[in-house]
């Protein structure tokens, strides 16, 4: 799968500089399905003169990992995640404190990070904008020494990624109609939030920790999140009527979120969540049960990251 091809973006720079070793690391059960073409598209839109490229597929769960370190350990200079935020999930651990850069291939359910760092939701686009991408450093969040890259949250939202790890559907639809279910049964929990020296105590719907703005198919939590300012944006989502919840759906959508009048919102490098429970939480869309206290910090600068070059018009 080492083949040229004329894909060039700068025929004097890239001769210049050589080719890079570069591996796309493919979850096949991510998202849709749209990844089985990607070698289809890599051998027709990615730039050879560039880039040699190898294809690993992970074979089940902590795979990714794996062959992200024997990545780093074979010298590649970048390890492309084609899957969603949970492929991410998997795959950057392996490449934090290294100068291995991550590259994402947006072909998951929500692609929230991707879509953030403008790969948008298009595999074939998404290759093509590999050609004219940069190296950039970006921070990530601890929960109890666990790594996440976009967002974290408890709650709610956590319920409905519990609910979708042993989904075999995969997309929009599920998701939405997962969420509508999770949503009408779901019932809020108590919480003490300690944060920037403050307490907050009291029954919350869903606790949204962002590193990146949105969970993907533009559903924006945290607006003003960003993933190289060296703060976490805490979202907290109070107990309410629940049809005030589905009502500030479209302020998702509009980067209006904050004017919802059961919003609490804070930004900071570290917070602690406790309650007397067990709850259901989720990194980057990963659904787990949540020890009963979780503490929560953020490692600035902590991974490299292929992102595009604006375009020149």
């Amino acid at each position: 799968m080492q083949k040229s091809h004329p894909v060039i973006v700068n025929e004097f720079a890239d001769s210049l500089l050589g080719p890079e070793n570069i591996v796309f690391i493919v979850n096949p059960k991510a998202g849709t399905n749209l990844q089985r073409n990607i070698a289809a598209l890599l051998d027709k839109h990615l730039n050879h003169r560039k880039f040699i490229w190898s294809l690993w597929t992970t074979e089940g769960p902590g795979h990714g990992f794996e062959l992200a370190r024997k990545a780093v350990s074979e010298g590649y200079a970048a390890v492309v995640a084609v899957g969603g935020d949970g492929s991410v999930n998997e795959i950057a651990p392996a490449l934090m404190g290294t100068p291995v850069a991550l590259g994402i291939i947006p072909a998951g359910s929500g692609n929230g990070l991707a879509m953030h760092l403008g790969y948008g939701r298009r595999l074939e686009k998404a290759v093509r904008l590999l050609n004219r991408s940069q190296k950039v450093l970006i921070d990530v969040g601890m929960v109890n020494n666990r790594p996440f890259f976009n967002m974290a949250g408890i709650g709610f939202d956590g319920l409905v990624s519990n609910m979708m790890r042993d989904s075999h559907a995969r997309g929009f639809w599920p998701y939405f109609i997962k969420s509508v279910k999770a949503g009408l049964t779901f019932r809020p929990f108590d919480a003490l939030i300690r944060v920037n020296g403050t307490e907050f105590h009291g029954k919350c719907f869903s606790i949204a920790v962002a590193n990146g703005p949105m969970y993907g198919y533009n559903f924006t939590i945290a607006p003003d999140a960003r993933p190289d300012d060296g703060k976490l944006e805490v979202v907290i989502l109070k107990d309410v009527p629940r049809w005030k919840y589905f009502a500030a759906v479209p302020a998702t959508l509009n980067g209006k979120i904050y004017e919802a009048g059961f919003i609490e919102h804070y930004s900071t490098g570290h917070l602690t969540i406790h309650s007397e429970q067990a709850l259901y939480a989720h990194v980057d869309g990963e659904g787990f049960i949540a020890e009963t206290t979780l503490e929560f910090s953020v490692k600035p600068c902590a991974l490299h990251v292929l992102v595009p070059r604006p375009s020149n018009g």
